[in-house]
């Protein structure tokens, strides 16, 4: 079985890219001939300009001989063009969606764009692109609960699949080199501002949380280079300089563009999830498989929930979560390695993907698949 798989080609910098890597990583270990084609550059592969080790784009043509095409993101335009110029061409391959989502930020984005790029002579409900994934393509996997419960009022045709998100662990565990933090607990959040998680409550529940434990910091790491005068402004504004006022300060580290989180992470000692949702999110999981318990507003896979926007709650959990460390009877850390080992192996959620190709190809319906597989 050969399998094309399309995404944007940005290694350290996307995390759709590096779940497609993991997703080719162990494809390849069960026998498949996974290939990966960048989705918006069809001249990718002759540029050379970035090495990410094992894994590099090919030319897009080589997706021709592929039985099964695995889109995260979207199809260069040469290949959108061949399978929308006939219907025989779309027929030669099985076509399988994953939605990395989250839904609110697909929703928000694809809103935003129809009010500035709107056809008049087309109708803007069938123009929203993820809707057209579900829609048109044989398969379309969601990777949390949250995404099915949404996804699935657009299911017209039972084509949506949940399969759990997960990771490398072979790349995020204790092997890794933990960055020195000066204080502590040493509080991390990694979250790319967007409109469903902002990492703005954290910084804002730092002034209770001090008064909770007075030795905490903060470190904020992914902040974009392209909106980054709204998070100085908003440092640079609180009174007396406090967010940023070196050792008297509430943030030890504020950080941009980084080739690597993995480092920081490792050495923190306590993750927050700016999720609204509560959705544990890929940096999340590479927070737990690292021994770094997770702060969020819901989710199973952590005990420590705030309520949401409440920065009192926020400062709570942090005590909660610090006191809990603290406290040789527990296995706080040791309980979120095995928590990641058991959910969010990616070579255990692979072997889903694969059967789920197989039955495509085999032309089973993905009832059957979810019976048999109690998905």
């Amino acid at each position: 079985m050969k399998v094309a798989h399309f995404a944007v080609f940005a290694p350290s910098m996307s995390g759709m890219y590096e779940s497609t890597k993991d997703q080719i990583k162990y494809e390849r270990r069960e026998g498949i001939d996974s290939i990966f084609v960048d989705g918006v550059n069809p001249k990718a592969h002759e540029m050379g300009w970035v090495d990410d080790g094992w894994l590099s784009p090919v030319d897009w043509r080589e997706a021709l001989n592929a039985d099964v095409w695995v889109t995260h993101s979207n199809f260069p335009p040469p290949l959108k063009e061949y399978i929308t110029a006939e219907p025989r061409n779309r027929e030669k391959f099985k076509i399988v969606a994953i939605h990395h989502g989250p839904a609110e930020h697909m929703i928000l984005k694809e809103y935003i764009y129809l009010q500035k790029n709107i056809d008049v002579n087309e109708d803007p409900a069938f123009t929203i692109v993820h809707i057209n994934a579900i829609w048109n393509w044989d398969a379309c996997v969601v990777l949390n609960k949250h995404e099915f419960d949404v996804s699935v009022l657009f299911d017209e045709n039972d084509k949506l699949i949940h399969i759990q998100n997960s990771i490398d662990l072979e790349r995020y565990n204790l092997d890794v080199y933990p960055w020195e933090f000066r204080n502590r607990p040493a509080i991390i959040s990694c979250d790319v501002p967007r409109i469903e998680k902002m990492p703005v409550h954290i910084m804002l529940a730092m002034r209770e949380i001090r008064k909770r434990v007075p030795s905490a910091k903060l470190n904020i790491y992914a902040l974009p280079l392209d909106n980054i005068k709204f998070f100085r402004n908003l440092v640079c504004r609180v009174k007396d300089r406090m967010m940023d006022r070196g050792d008297y300060g509430y943030c030890e580290n504020i950080v941009t563009k980084t080739n690597s989180v993995s480092p920081f992470i490792r050495g923190a000692d306590i993750g927050f999830n700016s999720n609204y949702s509560g959705i544990c999110s890929r940096v999340h999981m590479e927070m737990q498989a690292m021994g770094v318990p997770v702060i969020s507003y819901r989710g199973d896979y952590t005990p420590y929930h705030a309520r949401i926007f409440d920065l009192e709650s926020i400062a709570e959990q942090v005590e909660r979560c610090w006191n809990d460390l603290n406290d040789s009877s527990k296995t706080v850390r040791e309980d979120n390695i095995a928590y990641a080992r058991e959910n969010y192996d990616r070579g255990k959620q692979v072997k889903i993907y694969v059967q789920l190709y197989q039955y495509l190809l085999d032309g089973k319906t993905l009832k059957e698949f979810r019976d048999e597989k109690e998905i």
